[in-house]
């Protein structure tokens, strides 16, 4: 086990705990004295959902394969892509609420910064149980699951400048970095 490799407990924790935080943040505006309209805290909860894709990609570029501790955690994951290598959740949840939960709340309010910060919280578990599913389950053929599974297996073995988002290639094709298999290039 290497020094960045957490235990089983620590690895599947945000499988726990980010599911209560969302129910938390859901509930918060409800117990709150101020009414909030609910299509406003349903659309600032997709905005959430939304601008976490982006923040995965730039993360996942920028930091993941750029910066000196996170370079090596990452780098670690890329060698042993199944070994429970990941961000402690106490890490990650300092992380979530300093930089997402407290602006969020400061900038639109309780009420649509909770919406918003479930939203990110929501696109966050998404991300880390799709990395976890991608590399530890088996996929079908033909499947979006097994197509996405593929992407980022050339992210880690091909072409680890490209693929960068885990849960949609959006981005990728925003900025260019989309990679295809030869496979692919060779259908167009």
């Amino acid at each position: 086990m290497s020094t960045f490799e957490l235990k089983a407990f620590g690895y599947y924790a945000d499988f726990v705990v980010y599911p209560l935080v969302i129910a938390g943040l859901a509930v918060a505006p409800a117990v709150s004295s101020q009414y909030v309209n609910p299509l406003h805290w349903i659309a600032a909860f997709l905005s959430g959902i939304f601008v976490w894709t982006l923040v995965e990609y730039l993360v996942h570029r920028f930091v993941l394969h750029h910066l000196v501790y996170f370079r090596d955690l990452h780098g670690l994951h890329h060698q042993s892509p199944t070994a429970l290598i990941g961000t402690p959740v106490w890490m990650s949840f300092a992380l979530l609420l300093v930089g997402v939960v407290l602006p969020s709340w400061w900038f639109f309010g309780f009420d649509i910064g909770s919406g918003f910060s479930a939203g990110m919280i929501t696109g966050y578990l998404a991300y880390t149980f799709a990395h976890h599913i991608l590399h530890h389950w088996k996929m079908t053929p033909g499947t979006y699951l097994y197509r996405l599974k593929h992407k980022h297996a050339l992210h880690h073995f091909r072409h680890e400048d490209g693929n960068f988002g885990v849960t949609s290639l959006f981005w990728d094709y925003v900025f260019g970095t989309a990679v295809r298999s030869a496979r692919q290039r060779g259908r167009e």
